[in-house]
């Protein structure tokens, strides 16, 4: 551990050596370095001492570089720019690799694929594979680089962010909502729609639980096992479904349907997430800087005001 720690502060003296050198002053050399000028003073003298010859010629109003200093900066300046070079050519790589992605069918059709242009145009070099499964993929069998994950967040030895909570929201068509009056805000005139429900999804009885509300949901119902097709019934003005409010603010915002009542925050979520460690890859990176601001555009759009259609 000593001869590593050695290393370490031979590397940090070295690099600091290299600024004072590029300035000859320790108080510009101590404002790029952000350290004080007694810091670097006390760097340059071990330095110094564990190479066991100076660097500097100490004048009255200036300083110079020894023969043996000019030496070592040209050394130095050489290796540091062979490891920049290096580390360029790497980013440049990984960000002409393959990118390798996971969600689930709903997200992915109705989020990601809309946007996913975007990200392509400013990546063209990133090559993107995208799973698509009804089930969380596991990063210890499967090579996925990064997943878009929705549950409660909670991700043991993964890195993850929340990109957005989820907020469940009523919709109808505008037809279905004028036939059975509900543009008025009035929960009890639910009691005579059709329901349209998600296979083994408790959301309406949750949501007419927070709105306090006894209403039988199951009376008149449709029923589908894909998130897409509840929301194109309710297109289809077949009921009313219970719409995931990010994923239909496009069809609010055109008018194809409305939002009669309230949304509701059902505790869950949608996380950006990877294996510990690839959160580091420029790759991860470019595609994590880029969701959050495409989250962050949508967000201008008062996801909880009057902006929305009803």
């Amino acid at each position: 551990m000593e001869k590593v720690e050695r290393k370490q502060q031979l590397l940090a003296n070295m690099h600091s050596f290299s600024v004072v050198a590029k300035y000859l002053s320790f108080t510009k050399a101590a404002q790029e370095l952000n350290l004080t000028q007694g810091a670097v003073s006390h760097r340059i003298k071990n330095l110094e001492k564990q190479l066991g010859f100076p660097l500097f010629v100490r004048l009255t109003r200036r300083m110079e570089l020894t023969p043996e200093g000019e030496r070592l900066l040209l050394t130095l300046n050489q290796s540091f720019e062979s490891i920049f070079s290096e580390l360029e050519d790497i980013i440049s790589n990984d960000l002409s690799g393959e990118l390798y992605i996971g969600t689930s069918p709903a997200f992915a059709t109705s989020w990601l694929m809309p946007r996913i242009g975007k990200f392509r145009e400013q990546y063209p070099q990133l090559n993107l594979r995208l799973k698509v499964k009804g089930y969380r993929p596991d990063f210890k069998y499967e090579p996925l680089d990064a997943a878009i994950f929705y549950s409660s967040g909670h991700y043991p030895d993964c890195y993850s962010s929340r990109l957005f909570d989820e907020r469940r929201i009523p919709v109808c068509s505008p037809h279905y909502a004028r036939q059975f009056e509900l543009n008025n805000g009035d929960i009890s005139q639910l009691e005579e729609v059709t329901f349209i429900h998600g296979e083994r999804s408790q959301i309406w009885s949750r949501w007419f639980e927070k709105m306090g509300k006894d209403i039988n949901c199951y009376r008149k119902t449709c029923t589908f096992n894909l998130y897409e097709h509840d929301i194109m019934a309710a297109r289809q003005s077949l009921g009313v479904a219970m719409g995931r409010l990010r994923f239909v603010l496009p069809y609010l915002k055109s008018g194809e349907l409305v939002a009669p009542f309230e949304s509701i925050n059902n505790g869950l979520g949608y996380d950006l997430v990877c294996p510990e460690g690839m959160q580091r890859r420029p790759k991860f990176q470019a595609f994590a800087r880029w969701l959050a601001e495409e989250v962050e555009q949508e967000n201008h759009f008062d996801l909880d005001s009057a902006d929305i259609p009803r």
